[in-house]
């Protein structure tokens, strides 16, 4: 009963944390409805529709493609696969907020790197017909390695068997690849593709940093339609009319992503075989031709963001761009460090709390699910995860106003394991699945009291580690909730006051007046080291094998 009563603490906080706030959005629309004819007089919200729709599809279908395409060819290599590897998951070590700040000057015109590679004379940001196409491009490169993540721990799952059949027969590799491990791939493929895209629906950062929804409503994504109504216009109804829009539309990618986790579907064809018969030479040179390009596109960014924070001002607006280290100067980087401590504190503290407090509530509720007992806890859970943070955001603002709790840590520790305690349910119950009963057999027999302190957790210490680094991970990326519930920098006071992050800090670097590219790189390479550091030792270990890493996606 232990283990139960461990349960009803995740459900206790996802109930009041998540069902009630998202019930309460309704609510708040019903109390005035005059904002919802405010909203839809004050913008073109079928264009914002689109724009959410544009964004979040095109982020899912490229970065699929394109994760699928590089799980391959790691998965062709023989020598260098987790380095690779390693420069393939670059962009997912960097916060939202730092990407942005690096492709806004990556982006600028004939002096950022990419337009100057393609010969782009303008900044596609700053036009109304390019914008929305020009952040999605951001979200796709900040999306691919989840999804190559997924896609490679999914082509190691193809049966030896297979392999070794394939390899008798002499199977050309491009046949081996379209014609038995495509269809394989095609409940890894399409869960990619559900979760890149619920994912992206609820991307408020890049949007927001990149161009703010502008130029006029070109860009502007529903979450943006939920902060400028709670906070440039005052409207809290609108905004709640907002989310719940944003959570209608996401409930369908929601439930089809729930049909796909808990539905047996190995036996359904989710994709079609490639008849191809290509030679193997051809073959290889044709998927590390366009993996070096693509692998090119996703590091170089991460190259740019060091050596524009560790150069001189006066080689920024260059055409064409300098891209090499000329000299070294550590100025800005040196100062966005000191102004950053306070930021970094708090980040540092949230994090470790939220991603202990994330363990504490999901590892019960997980062991619970896998073991047969309140299995509706997992499908709940999935739902939760894939509705965007905006769907609880007013009715969680207005309880921690009233309870004293803004601008303050608590507020953050509580509010952002409502994502990161979803998502460790998930990866706990895959990883308990294959629990053997013999440990539950045994602690009966020998009646061992604690099961869940003195045997269920030690044998579960790999999938605890790495929930909790990619919960680290996620907390320290977050900046809607920050934004939302903080209002200023740590004070180093007890009780602590200030609650803004890291992300907020690196957001400051953006002027009104004047680009100082110094001080955007230097702030967000501030903003994204630490966690780069973690995220790497944490993505190295799932990379050695998924039982190692205790990381089972499906």
């Amino acid at each position: 009963m232990r283990e139960l009563r461990s349960s009803t603490y995740y459900l206790v906080y996802i109930i009041i944390f998540g069902l009630i706030p998202f019930v309460s959005t309704f609510a708040i629309v019903g109390d005035d409805p005059k904002a919802i004819v405010q909203v839809f007089s004050s913008v073109p919200v079928d264009i914002v529709i689109y724009n959410t729709l544009i964004f979040s599809f095109f982020t899912a279908l490229f970065s699929s493609i394109l994760g699928l395409l590089l799980a391959v060819m790691v998965d062709m290599l023989h020598k260098g696969k987790r380095l690779i590897s390693l420069l393939i998951m670059l962009p997912y070590t960097i916060p939202f907020t730092s990407s942005a700040l690096i492709w806004g000057i990556s982006l600028y015109g004939k002096y950022g790197w990419f337009s100057y590679f393609l010969h782009l004379p303008y900044d596609i940001l700053y036009f109304s017909s390019t914008s929305i196409w020009g952040v999605t491009l951001v979200s796709i490169w900040s999306s691919i390695p989840m999804a190559f993540l997924i896609l490679l721990s999914a082509i190691r799952g193809i049966p030896k068997e297979m392999r070794e059949v394939s390899a008798i027969d002499n199977m050309p590799l491009s046949k081996f690849y379209g014609e038995i491990a495509l269809p394989f791939l095609g409940k890894a493929f399409w869960l990619s593709f559900l979760l890149e895209f619920v994912l992206a629906m609820g991307n408020f950062d890049l949007p927001y940093v990149l161009t703010s929804g502008g130029p006029g409503f070109s860009s502007t994504t529903l979450p943006l339609l939920v902060f400028d109504e709670m906070f440039d216009y005052g409207n809290f109804p609108g905004g709640a009319f907002a989310s719940i829009i944003l959570g209608a539309i996401s409930t369908i990618p929601a439930i089809a992503l729930l049909f796909l986790l808990v539905r047996k579907t190995n036996k359904v064809k989710l994709l079609p075989s490639l008849k191809l018969n290509i030679p193997d030479k051809v073959f290889k040179s044709l998927i590390y031709v366009i993996s070096s390009f693509l692998i090119f596109f996703l590091v170089f960014p991460v190259y740019w963001m060091f050596l524009v924070s560790l150069r001189s001002a006066s080689l920024d607006f260059r055409s064409p761009p300098v891209l090499l280290p000329v000299s070294l100067d550590d100025h800005y980087l040196i100062s966005s460090f000191i102004s950053a401590i306070p930021y970094l504190v708090t980040s540092i503290v949230v994090a470790i709390l939220a991603s202990t407090f994330t363990v504490f509530l999901s590892l019960p509720a997980g062991y619970e699910t896998a073991q047969g007992t309140w299995r509706w806890i997992l499908p709940l859970s999935i739902y939760i995860y894939s509705l965007p943070s905006t769907s609880y955001v007013i009715p969680l603002f207005l309880m921690f106003e009233h309870s004293g709790l803004l601008n303050n840590w608590l507020s953050l520790i509580l509010s952002f394991p409502i994502f990161t305690a979803t998502f460790g349910v998930w990866v706990f119950y895959n990883f308990f699945i294959d629990f053997p009963r013999g440990y539950n057999d045994a602690a009966e027999v020998f009646s061992i009291k604690r099961k869940m302190w003195r045997i269920v957790i030690p044998l579960s210490k790999s999938s605890t580690f790495s929930v909790f680094l990619l919960s680290f991970i996620f907390s320290w990326h977050m900046l809607f909730y920050p934004l939302i519930f903080s209002s200023s920098p740590y004070n180093f006071s007890f009780p602590p006051q200030g609650s803004e992050t890291v992300t907020i800090f690196a957001l400051l670097a953006l002027g009104d007046e004047s680009v100082n590219w110094g001080i955007l790189a230097s702030s967000a390479l501030v903003a994204a080291l630490p966690v780069m550091i973690v995220t790497v030792f944490a993505i190295d270990r799932i990379l050695k094998g998924s039982a190692e890493g205790g990381i089972k996606f499906i």
